[in-house]
């Protein structure tokens, strides 16, 4: 499948989604964020797949919503559907049944910085520089990231970086823990392939369990969460993946689990 917008690789378990509008900093379209759905569907669906990066080409991850765009929308020349696509796509990115690293490689701004958010670990290279600059613009935060934001980094962080609507460099964003690494630029991608390649070798279905039971957790209660864990170990425990693993640590080897 072929892409506009976007560029979509597979090697080694990994499928790799690259923002590709680098002469605009990989400015959001709505035509962008149909195909990061398409992009992200295809990874789920392929069992070859156990893992996916997400990053963008040239100097920017992403500068936010392409503003000729929005121009369009507001002149009604378009019918502006930029956020019911970003509605849908953060949610599948979120519930995604595979890991999500989102390797920042360049600002992350507007739509750039929220769309970081649904993935699951966040690395960055020390070119990184993340705005949620909403309110400049007479605009709230969208992608989810009024759940998202308070939950990653705690309410009143989340409430000073949306109403100021400042920038960030990578080293602020690691101390209030919006993402877990910052690597010096040319060492942003190793990096993230090779978190990406070990947790594409493990047990995919049983990630994708983990995940869920996270994010179960966080609108669930003490006894909700704890009965859910309970039910779904029960079919861990008869899953093939606890069988490799349970016989590869008593053979004293690495678990094969594909």
């Amino acid at each position: 499948m072929s892409f506009e917008t976007i560029l979509y690789e597979k090697r080694d378990r990994v499928a790799t989604i690259t923002l590709n509008r680098p002469e605009v900093l990989n400015a959001f379209v709505s035509t962008m964020g149909q195909e990061m759905l398409e992009a992200f569907h295809q990874a789920e669906d392929d069992e070859g797949v156990g893992c996916v990066v997400l990053t963008g080409a040239g100097r920017g991850f992403c500068s936010g919503a392409d503003v000729r765009e929005f121009q369009a929308g507001i002149e009604g020349r378009t019918s502006g559907n930029v956020p019911a696509a970003s509605e849908s796509l953060c949610q599948l990115m979120f519930n995604l049944k595979k890991p999500i690293i989102a390797a920042v490689n360049g600002p992350a701004v507007g739509v750039g910085f929220t769309m970081t958010l649904p993935c699951d670990i966040r690395i960055a290279s020390d070119r990184a520089r993340f705005g949620p600059i909403f309110v400049r613009v007479g605009l709230i935060p969208e992608f989810g990231s009024t759940f998202l934001l308070p939950r990653l980094i705690g309410l009143a962080k989340a409430k000073e970086l949306t109403l100021l609507g400042r920038m960030i460099d990578a080293q602020e964003a690691l101390d209030v823990g919006l993402v877990s690494k910052v690597v010096p630029h040319e060492e942003l991608m190793t990096e993230a392939m090779s978190l990406a390649t070990t947790l594409a070798q493990g047990p995919t279905r049983t990630l994708g369990l983990a995940k869920e039971a996270l994010h179960r957790g966080l609108v669930s209660d003490l006894a909700g969460a704890e009965a859910w864990e309970w039910s779904t170990l029960a079919n861990c425990v008869r899953s093939p993946e606890f069988v490799e693993g349970v016989r590869a640590f008593l053979e004293k080897r690495q678990p094969r689990f594909h």
